[in-house]
């Protein structure tokens, strides 16, 4: 499979699965909302390992908003500056997305966000 197939590929997934575990957390299953972090994260570490870690940067204007907060989270060691503008606007919102954003970018700026 060449690089442009494995990108669009795992971007196709990563929008499949933010959007389906954002329908998770709102609904309280959290079960299902652990399960689809695995996922996430395992798309995440496969961008990595292909070298295409920035492909998370081309969904931060995505309009849902568990998209653009899992983009920017993986955005952070990539493009600081973008994915830090994002968080920071996600983090107005009144949803647990919002919530979520705050924690994320604490984390971030205190060095405790080891999963990247």
């Amino acid at each position: 499979m060449d690089s442009l197939t494995i990108r669009e590929n795992i971007k196709a997934k990563f929008l499949d699965k933010a959007i389906e575990h954002g329908n998770a957390i709102s609904v309280g299953d959290h079960k299902k909302a652990n399960k689809i972090h695995k996922k996430i994260q395992a798309l995440y570490n496969q961008a990595k390992e292909q070298n295409q870690a920035d492909v998370f940067s081309e969904l931060l204007d995505n309009a849902d908003e568990n998209v653009r907060l899992w983009a920017a989270t993986f955005t952070l060691k990539v493009f600081p500056e973008l994915a830090e503008k994002s968080l920071i606007s996600l983090s107005e919102l009144s949803s647990i997305t919002g919530l979520s954003a705050k924690t994320t970018l604490h984390l971030w700026k205190e060095g405790k966000l080891n999963l990247l």
